[in-house]
């Protein structure tokens, strides 16, 4: 029984102009045939008393039950537009039942085009307006009820106007039960999309940020040993026919940060393939291989001034890489569009490490560059709750100081 019901309830909502039809011709049988009903025992018995005096006028009462024909085919009819206009279509279902109660029609089968009217406003309407539209409808309804039969129970003791008034209510206790189901329905649809569509979005906002985090890692690893390569090739072009043993110096310092940019992309390569991290990993760089960049730095033709002040034991590893990485790409920085002479201070304090990157500007032009390194630095730092400022220092040269926690944020 459910599966045929689900299946007509499929093809209803596919075909909703054809099921209003059926559902409105399935409405008007079954007031004509209560029509006609009504006609029958009122003429068997001394129950209807308003269609025994209409019978005892010539004629009279078949007129009168072609008008209650022509009202009950109206107030089946509007029910083609009961989708669009539930309350248009209720209150013309009403009256016309009315009118056709009115004209003898007695027989609660009577009101089918109206139950499904009151149906129809109970699923599409405010439950506000249903009510008001049921009672009004229902009093009416026992009005007319009442002035057709001259009295409120008929020969068998019944109450029509008592069984239409309950299934008027229940026909808009069922609509609004519909509506109910179909609005938690959808409520837990847009639901699930929402939750759908927040997994997409924090799927992606992952993939961007490990996509800037792999960024970040590769312009740190490459860039300063390509600024030593760019810089040292220079030297030997220059003075390759003046000087030949110390261009083939600056080419063996090619050579090296060539190889040590190679080392660190297998290194970085290498991590990113691996799933869970079960063999060995090459440790990340700290503030302990300042030393050795301060080498390469000076190698590249930077004239650098550095010290190193407090202790750096307890120094967590995010917040030593982050510091050196700062460190590195300022310094990448100083050699590329500085004019060679640069300071470095790093202030081990008791909460923060403070770096202190001063270099004077070049007079020469300066490469283009698309300022990825410095978003590189400013994003580490926010990463790990530190700041980071960058700018001209007001005595012509240009400053990098950053604050590293030296926990966790």
């Amino acid at each position: 029984m459910w599966p045929l019901l689900t299946r007509a309830n499929r093809w209803a909502a596919q075909h909703p102009r054809v099921a209003d039809a059926v559902l409105a011709a399935l409405a008007l049988a079954v007031a004509l045939g209560g029509l006609t009903g009504g006609r029958d025992r009122g003429r068997g018995g001394g129950g209807l008393t308003g269609l025994d005096g209409l019978d005892a006028v010539g004629g009279a009462g078949s007129s009168l039950s072609a008008g209650a024909v022509v009202l009950l085919v109206l107030a089946s009819a509007v029910l083609l537009a009961r989708r669009a206009y539930p309350v248009p279509v209720a209150v013309v279902s009403a009256g016309a039942v009315v009118g056709a109660v009115l004209m003898g029609g007695a027989d609660p089968l009577v009101s089918a085009p109206l139950l499904v009217a009151l149906f129809t406003l109970g699923w599409l309407a405010t439950l506000r307006t249903t009510v008001l539209t049921v009672v009004v409808a229902g009093f009416g309804y026992v009005l007319a009820l009442a002035a057709a039969q001259g009295v409120f129970l008929d020969e068998r003791g019944d109450s029509p106007a008592l069984t239409v008034l309950a299934l008027g209510g229940a026909a808009a206790a069922a609509g609004v039960a519909l509506r109910g189901q179909r609005s938690a329905l959808a409520a837990a649809r847009a639901r699930a999309a929402q939750a759908e569509s927040t997994r997409e979005e924090e799927a992606q906002r992952r993939v961007t940020d490990e996509r800037l985090r792999i960024a970040r890692e590769l312009h740190d690893v490459v860039a300063h040993h390509i600024a030593v390569v760019n810089v040292q090739a220079g030297v030997a072009k220059h003075l390759m026919h003046r000087d030949p043993q110390q261009a083939e110096h600056a080419l063996t310092l090619v050579r090296e940060a060539s190889k040590s940019v190679l080392t660190e992309l297998t290194s970085v390569v290498g991590l990113l393939r691996t799933d869970g991290g079960d063999g060995p990993a090459a440790p990340a760089p700290g503030l302990a291989r300042l030393p050795a960049l301060v080498d390469d730095m000076r190698s590249a033709g930077l004239a650098l001034d550095w010290r190193v002040t407090g202790e750096s034991a307890d120094l967590l590893p995010v917040a030593d890489l982050t510091a050196y990485r700062v460190v590195q790409e300022a310094l990448t920085n100083a050699v590329k569009y500085g004019d060679g002479q640069a300071t470095l201070l790093v202030d081990h304090g008791a909460r923060e490490v403070t770096i202190d990157v001063v270099n004077t500007f070049s007079p020469r032009p300066a490469p283009v560059g698309g300022g990825h390194g410095l978003i590189g630095m400013r994003e580490r730092v926010d990463a790990v709750g530190g700041g980071l400022a960058a700018g001209p220092d007001g005595a012509g040269g240009w400053r990098v100081r950053a604050t590293v926690p030296r926990g966790t944020v």
